[in-house]
C-alpha cells in the first residue's frame, strides 16, 4: 500500500500543469460546443463561438492524445488492453448514445460513428497504427500521413463507418503529437516564436466575427468526415486551410494557456469521463426534454448566457471524482489478462465434464 501510494505521488509530481490545462479547456470547449450545436445555426453569437471552437479544439485535442500516447507501443510491445479499451467504450457509448436519442440499435447504426463515440474509436485505430509510426520514424512517418490523410479526402464514405474518415483526417495531429515529446511542446510555449500564430490566429478569429460567411468556403473539412466533393484541387486547398487555421489557433491556444496548476489542471485529468457523460446528458436534453424548444436560447445575449452557463455547470457535474476510478479504470482495465483466466476456466471445466463422462463410459 505504501509503495502504491509512493508511486501515485511521483507520478501526480512528474505532471505537467501545462498539459493538463490544455486538456482541461479542451474538455470545456468541447463541452460547450456540443451544447450550442442544436442551436447554434439560430444565434448568431452562438454560431461565431462554435465555428471558432469548431476550427481547432478536435485537432489540438488529437495532438495531445498523441503527445501522449507512447507508452501504447514501447520496446517491440504493443498495448492491446488498451486499444480494446478504447474500442468497448466506444461501442459502449455509442449504444448508449443511441438509446439517449430514441434511435434504433441495430448494426448498422453501432458502425456508424457520426458522432461523439468517433474519437474513442479513432483512437483504438491510431493505437493500433502507433508500431508502424515508430517503424517509420518522424519524417517518413509525417509525410505518409499527411498524404493518407490527403488522400483520404477523396473516399466519401457516408455515415461515419467505423469512424474511419476521421480516422484518416486527423491521423497528422496523432502523429505529430507522437513524434513530439512533452519537453520539446513545453520549450516551445515557454519561447517567443508562438506569438507570432497568437497573432495570426487573432487575425482568423476577428474575420469571423466581422463576417458569418469568413470560414463558409472551407469549414466542412473541419469536421473531418466531409469528402473533397467533385472539384478536388478546390477540396485540397480547402483542407489545407482548415489544416493551417487549427495549426495557428491550436498553437496560440498552446502559448496562451496559463502554466500554473489550478480547477484547470485537475479537471484536464478527468477528460474522458467528461466526453463520455456530457454528450449523454446532452443527448437527453435534446431528444428528451423541451429545452432547446425554448425561444430566449435564440437571443444573441440572453441564449448564450444560457448555453455557456450550462456548458460550465455540466462540465463540473461531469468531473464528479467520483467517476474518476471508473472511467481510468476502464481504459487501464487488464483485458487479455482475464481473457486468459477466463480460457484457462473454461478449459478446466470441459476438462473435468470430459473427466465424468469417461468414467461413466
Amino acid at each position: 500500500m505504501a509503495e502504491s501510494t509512493m508511486m501515485a505521488q511521483t507520478q501526480r509530481r512528474t505532471r505537467i500543469a501545462l498539459f493538463d490545462n490544455i486538456k482541461g479547456l479542451l474538455i470545456i470547449l468541447v463541452v460547450a460546443g456540443h451544447m450550442m450545436q442544436p442551436i447554434h445555426n439560430d444565434n448568431p453569437t452562438l454560431s461565431t463561438t462554435f465555428d471558432i471552437i469548431y476550427l481547432f479544439h478536435m485537432p489540438l485535442f488529437v495532438f495531445m492524445s498523441g503527445l501522449f500516447a507512447k507508452s501504447t507501443y514501447r520496446n517491440g510491445s504493443l498495448n492491446y488492453d488498451r486499444i480494446i479499451s478504447f474500442a468497448v467504450l466506444g461501442i459502449a457509448y455509442q449504444a448508449a448514445l443511441l438509446a439517449v436519442s430514441s434511435k434504433d440499435i441495430t448494426l448498422a447504426s453501432m458502425l456508424r460513428f457520426a458522432s461523439a463515440p468517433w474519437y474513442l474509436i479513432a483512437m483504438a485505430w491510431w493505437g493500433l497504427l502507433t508500431p508502424l509510426l515508430s517503424w517509420m520514424g518522424a519524417r517518413r512517418g509525417m509525410i505518409c500521413s499527411l498524404v493518407a490523410s490527403f488522400l483520404w479526402g477523396l473516399v466519401d464514405m457516408e455515415g461515419g463507418f467505423l469512424a474511419l474518415s476521421r480516422m484518416f483526417a486527423f491521423l497528422p495531429c496523432f502523429a505529430l503529437g507522437y513524434y513530439l515529446t512533452p519537453a520539446r511542446v513545453e520549450r516551445a510555449a515557454n519561447s517567443s516564436w508562438p506569438w507570432l500564430a497568437v497573432f495570426f490566429a487573432a487575425i482568423i478569429v476577428a474575420a469571423r466575427v466581422a463576417s458569418p460567411h469568413a470560414y463558409e468556403w472551407f469549414f466542412p473539412l473541419v469536421y473531418g468526415d466531409n469528402p473533397y466533393g467533385p472539384h478536388v484541387a478546390m477540396g485540397v486547398v480547402r483542407k489545407i486551410a482548415a489544416l493551417g487555421s487549427g495549426a495557428l489557433l491550436s498553437v496560440a491556444c498552446i502559448k496562451l494557456v496559463p502554466r500554473s496548476t489550478s480547477w484547470l489542471t485537475v479537471l484536464g485529468r478527468r477528460t474522458l469521463q467528461v466526453y463520455i457523460v456530457h454528450r449523454l446528458v446532452r443527448g437527453a436534453l435534446t431528444f428528451q426534454t423541451p429545452f432547446y424548444g425554448a425561444p430566449v436560447l435564440l437571443g444573441p445575449v440572453a441564449g448564450s448566457v444560457i448555453i455557456v452557463v450550462a456548458s460550465l455547470a455540466l462540465t463540473a457535474l461531469c468531473a464528479t471524482p467520483l467517476l474518476e476510478p471508473l472511467a481510468n479504470g476502464i481504459v487501464a482495465f487488464p483485458w487479455r489478462k482475464k481473457a486468459s483466466r477466463l480460457r484457462a476456466s473454461v478449459t478446466r471445466i470441459q476438462e473435468a465434464l470430459w473427466s465424468n463422462q469417461s468414467v461413466e463410459l
